[in-house]
């Protein structure tokens, strides 16, 4: 009888299985996507390719309205559903772009530990780590950040290149020689701390690539970017 009843209840849960929450808003049903179609449409979400210096940079969503509410959740008030979600929806983009085919690594941009402990996690990290399970990729965290930096808001594209000059470093144990590192943050600005990263990685033989949540509109064009 109690095998029975276990079986019925089982059925019941494949026939009748209740939606996970919206891994946005938590307040609607989500899709198999993990969130909800009113997130979804309110994210405005196309793929877009910028160049950055010359290298390749992807994006998901635009920093305005709706994205923007939803980057500063995840970054100010602990949104670790949000991250994951949003490295969801990264890994299955990515894994559908053929230009980003031939990567070997994600590689996310560290945080401060002062950073790192106010805010409970890097979001950087999470949606490496989410994009890793759906796009089978390994994550390397061998970069890291080496000092305290101003917030990269508000500040001149000058003194974006000026707050982040020697703010990270390489650790010993991973081979980038000839390697395609996809560098994975939340959002692209002016291209400052992407391009610091990237620098970091062409020192030691890697070819780098950027992936990003949303993206602003500050640089619109490659002649926007070879000002950086």
């Amino acid at each position: 009888m109690k095998q029975l009843r276990d079986w019925w209840q089982a059925l019941e849960q494949l026939l009748f299985r209740v939606a996970s929450p919206c891994g946005l808003c938590r307040e609607h049903p989500s899709l198999p996507l993990g969130a909800c179609r009113v997130c979804l449409d309110s994210l405005a979400i196309g793929w877009e390719e910028r160049k950055m210096n010359g290298y390749s940079c992807f994006s998901l969503f635009p920093y305005q309205g709706f994205g923007r509410d939803v980057i500063h959740h995840m970054k100010f008030q602990r949104g670790y559903e949000i991250a994951t979600t949003l490295g969801l929806f990264l890994g299955l983009a990515a894994r559908e772009e053929p230009k980003l085919a031939k990567v070997d690594v994600l590689v996310p941009v560290p945080l401060s530990q002062g950073r790192l402990e106010k805010r409970g996690f890097n979001q950087a990290t999470i949606l490496a780590d989410t994009m890793k399970e759906v796009w089978k990729r390994p994550v390397c965290s061998n970069v890291l950040r080496t000092r305290e930096t101003e917030t990269q808001s508000g500040l001149s594209l000058t003194r974006r290149k000026h707050n982040l000059h020697g703010a990270f470093a390489m650790l010993p144990g991973f081979d980038f020689r000839n390697k395609y590192c996809l560098i994975v943050d939340d959002v692209i600005t002016s291209g400052s701390t992407f391009y610091a990263v990237a620098r970091l990685i062409e020192d030691y033989g890697g070819i780098p690539m950027g992936v990003f949540a949303a993206r602003t509109e500050i640089l619109r064009s490659d002649q926007d970017a070879e000002e950086l």
